[in-house]
């Protein structure tokens, strides 16, 4: 079995600051950070710092409102590094109802936002001291 990582969350007014709602990539980057942290973490206890993106892509706009999946696999591991692949994915786009009701589309497949390519490494372990 691949190990992954799964992060579902709604996004908010406070993920934005620009006008209409759109999320920001930085906002969409640091999830993808956050999500190869929970892969880390069950693979083997260690969450790893981000040391590179290989390459990230965005491939439609992201608002407040939308429900996204992201979803972190492992490509490779090394002595101290992961190279993971990451996608986000639309399940509900955000609709506005008027009257300050919010609803949403349920988008079926869910489509892909974004994806990404990230090296985590691992801090080198030092011997303890006596």
């Amino acid at each position: 079995m691949i190990p992954s990582g799964t992060l579902r969350l709604r996004m908010g007014l406070h993920d934005t600051h620009y006008e209409g709602g759109l999320i920001p990539a930085a906002t969409m980057l640091r999830l993808f950070a956050d999500c190869s942290s929970e892969l880390g973490i069950r693979m083997d206890g260690v969450d790893g710092y981000l040391a590179a993106y290989e390459s990230a892509e965005f491939l439609q706009p992201v608002y407040a409102g939308d429900y996204v999946e992201i979803t972190a696999e492992l490509v490779k591991k090394g002595n101290r590094s992961r190279r993971i692949s990451i996608v986000a994915t639309r399940s509900v786009r955000a609709k506005v109802l008027g009257d300050g009701l919010g609803g949403g589309e349920v988008v079926d497949p869910p489509e892909v936002v974004g994806r990404a390519i990230l090296i985590a490494v691992v801090p080198k372990q030092e011997p303890a001291v006596v």
